[in-house]
């Protein structure tokens, strides 16, 4: 085996123990866990305004409001596809919950990042 192939096989363990550890867990649409990096982000609108009587709709600005996302390692998210769902499991106050898939962004590296959306259907 070759210095390379010594490289990436310790890398491809290390990697599987730190995100397994240290992840968030998810549950495949098969009903196994998956574990990976959960993002989800608020939108932080400066309601109020001078008056105090803006409206919320009125506040935001809908490019900077960005999707959940999930990441996880690409070997452990066959199967995984668009329009399949991931229940993120932890409690709701930290965005826990049942999500549609609505994109996969494979990084090249052996990372794949889930798009999500509400959705409980």
């Amino acid at each position: 085996m070759t210095t390379l192939g010594r490289f990436r096989d310790v890398t491809a363990r290390m990697d599987a123990v730190l995100v397994d550890r240290l992840g968030d867990r998810a549950i495949k649409p098969d009903g196994l866990p998956l574990s990976g990096a959960f993002f989800s982000p608020f939108v932080g609108a400066d309601v109020g305004g001078k008056s105090k009587s803006v409206r919320l709709g009125n506040a935001i600005v809908t490019d900077n409001v960005l999707a959940p996302t999930f990441t996880a390692r690409v070997v452990a998210a066959v199967g995984i596809e668009k329009d399949s769902f991931l229940a993120i499991d932890l409690p709701a106050e930290q965005g826990g919950g049942r999500y549609k898939v609505s994109k996969r962004e494979p990084d090249g590296a052996g990372m794949v990042t889930f798009i999500l959306s509400l959705n409980n259907g």
